[in-house]
């Protein structure tokens, strides 16, 4: 049986070791970054939504033909300002995400409630799918998949700190 000697460490930085052991930015829990990841995919993703509706509303006039109806221009309004709206919440929540991680002060109360906005909104989307015969079932369980995850999103953002 031999005796070993410990081996010393190099420096001061390597005795201390390192007592996080997690991806997840030092500042946050593991579920509160992943919570944070989630936020920011969603806001870009909601950009693209956003991009595409607004699209999608000012070519509006262009699916009819030579004949467009003539309150066309009325007909587009909802869904520009729709498309703007969300554009404008995907990129204020993609913003407020990396605020989170960067460790921007007040970022994680901001991204907390436009998280808990977006998941009312999205709560009262399932309810107007849902009521509008036919019901579209498809865009309800997305619409209820974004509410969970911008929900408990928004409740790990939101608690206070251990």
């Amino acid at each position: 049986m031999t005796s070993r000697r410990p081996v010393r460490a190099a420096s001061a930085a390597g005795a201390r070791g390192r007592a996080h052991h997690s991806l997840a930015p030092a500042h946050l829990s593991d579920a509160t970054a992943a919570a944070t990841v989630a936020v920011v995919v969603g806001g870009i993703a909601l950009v693209i939504t956003g991009i595409g509706m607004t699209a999608m509303a000012l070519t509006m006039q262009g699916r009819y033909g030579g004949d467009p109806p003539p309150d066309i221009g009325a007909l587009a309004v909802l869904p520009t300002a729709g498309g703007v709206g969300a554009m404008l919440l995907g990129g204020l929540l993609a913003a407020g995400g990396v605020g989170v991680l960067a460790r921007a002060r007040r970022a994680r109360l901001g991204t907390g409630i436009l998280a808990a906005l977006t998941a009312a909104l999205a709560a009262l989307g399932v309810v107007l799918v849902m009521a509008r015969p036919p019901a579209d079932v498809v865009l309800a369980v997305a619409l209820t998949v974004a509410m969970l995850v911008f929900g408990a999103a928004s409740i790990l953002l939101l608690r206070p700190r251990r």
